[in-house]
C-alpha cells in the first residue's frame, strides 16, 4: 500500500492541512512542524503525487507534443530532444502520432487537452480546422508552439528552422559542382524547401523542369519511387535534392539497385542530418536542423509561459547548416572547374 500524506501527518504528529501546506510551500509551518514532517517523509519513503499536486496548482506537469509520423528519423530525435529537455524542467512529454491525418491530429489535441497537459507543441501539417483548434487553446491561456506549423495571421507561436536558406544553400553546392539537372523531391511547392531550390535555380540561370520535381508523395516509398521516374527520363538528373534525410537514403538504395553510381553519375543532398546519414554508403551531404535546440527552446518558451502572462505569438527562426560528405561529387563531365563550397564533415 502506498505511503499517503495521511501517513506523513500521523508520524509527524501534525495536521494533514500542515503536510499540504508543506508540500505546495503555501501557507506557514512553524519550524519545529517543518522538520518532524520532513523526517516523517523520509522514513516512510512517501512521494508526492503528480496528480494530488496537480488539484492544487492546476497543473500536470506534462507536455503534449502532436507528430505527424514518428517512423521518419529526424521526428524520433526531436521527440526524445523535447523529453530530455522537459525533464531537465520537472515536465514529462505525452506524445500524439496523427501519421499525418488532419482528424487524427484534431483527436490527438482533444486527447491530449483531455489529459490536463499544460503546453502543447504542434508539428505539421495543419488543416483549418487544426488551426482554429489550437488558437482557441491559446487564447485561453494555454501555450501552443508551432514546430514549422506557420499560419496567417500568427495565432501562436511558431518555432521554425530557415529551410529556404538550407535548401538554397544545398542547391548552390550542386551548382558549384557543375550540375544543371538537378532534381527535387518535396511536399509541396509553398514550402521554403521547395522555394530556396527554385531560387538557387534561377539564380544560376538553370531552368525548372516539371519532370524533375516531384512533390506531393510522402513516407517511405517517396524517395525509391520518385528515383525510378527521374532515372526513366531521356536526360536523367545529375543530382537530387531530396526534402528530408528518409527520402534521401531511399534514393541512395533505389540509386544502388538501378546500376546508378553516387556520386560518379548521381549526387544526392538530404535534409535534416540523422544519424544514419552519417554511416550510409556513401555518407550523406545533408543540411543540419538544430534538434537539440528546437527541444530547448519549445520546452523553454512553454515553461516561460506558464510561469508569466502570455504575451503576443512570436516566431523564432532558427539557422541550418550544410554538411559536405561523400554523396555530392562533380557533375559528369563537369571538368575540374567545378568544386564545392561547404565545410566537409
Amino acid at each position: 500500500m502506498s505511503v499517503t500524506a495521511y501517513d506523513v501527518a500521523k508520524r509527524a504528529g501534525v495536521s494533514v492541512g500542515t503536510v499540504s501546506r508543506f508540500l505546495t510551500g503555501h501557507g506557514y509551518v512553524g519550524k519545529d512542524s517543518r522538520q518532524r514532517i520532513a523526517d516523517a517523509i523520509t522514513q516512510l519513503g512517501f512521494v508526492p503525487s503528480r496528480a494530488a499536486a496537480s488539484l492544487r496548482t492546476k497543473k500536470t506537469g506534462l507536455i503534449g507534443f502532436v507528430v505527424s509520423d514518428l517512423r521518419n528519423p529526424f521526428t524520433a530525435v526531436l521527440a526524445t530532444a523535447l523529453q530530455e529537455r522537459s525533464r531537465e524542467h520537472g515536465f514529462g512529454v505525452f506524445i500524439a502520432h496523427t501519421m499525418g491525418s488532419p482528424d487524427r491530429a484534431i483527436a490527438a489535441v482533444d486527447l491530449l487537452r483531455g489529459h490536463g497537459v499544460d503546453g502543447l507543441v504542434v508539428t505539421p501539417p495543419a488543416s483549418p480546422a487544426l488551426v482554429e483548434q489550437l488558437a482557441e487553446l491559446r487564447q485561453s491561456g494555454m501555450p501552443v508552439i508551432g514546430l514549422g506549423l506557420r499560419t496567417d495571421p500568427l495565432s501562436f507561436d511558431l518555432l521554425t528552422v530557415d529551410t529556404r536558406s538550407g535548401a538554397r544553400a544545398a542547391t548552390d553546392h550542386l551548382v558549384g559542382l557543375g550540375h544543371e539537372r538537378i532534381a527535387f523531391i518535396g511536399t509541396s511547392r509553398s514550402s521554403g524547401r521547395y522555394q530556396g531550390y527554385r531560387a538557387a535555380l534561377k539564380a544560376a540561370g538553370l531552368p525548372l523542369q516539371r519532370e524533375r520535381v516531384q512533390v506531393g508523395a510522402v513516407g517511405p516509398d517517396a524517395g525509391w519511387n520518385a528515383t525510378t521516374r527521374f532515372a526513366a527520363l531521356p536526360d536523367r538528373p545529375t543530382a537530387i535534392f531530396a526534402f528530408d534525410d528518409a527520402t534521401a537514403l531511399s534514393v541512395l538504395q533505389r540509386a544502388h539497385a538501378l546500376d546508378w553510381p553516387v556520386p560518379k553519375a548521381l549526387s544526392v543532398v538530404g535534409f535534416d542530418d540523422v544519424d544514419l546519414a552519417r554511416r550510409s554508403v556513401p555518407p550523406l551531404t545533408t543540411v543540419v536542423q538544430p534538434t537539440d535546440e528546437l527541444g530547448r527552446i519549445a520546452v523553454a518558451e512553454i515553461v516561460r509561459q506558464l510561469t508569466d502572462s502570455l504575451a503576443e505569438p512570436a516566431v523564432i527562426t532558427l539557422p541550418t547548416e550544410l554538411v559536405v560528405r561523400g554523396s555530392t561529387g562533380p557533375a559528369p563531365n563537369a571538368g575540374s572547374a567545378a568544386k564545392g563550397t561547404r565545410r566537409k564533415s
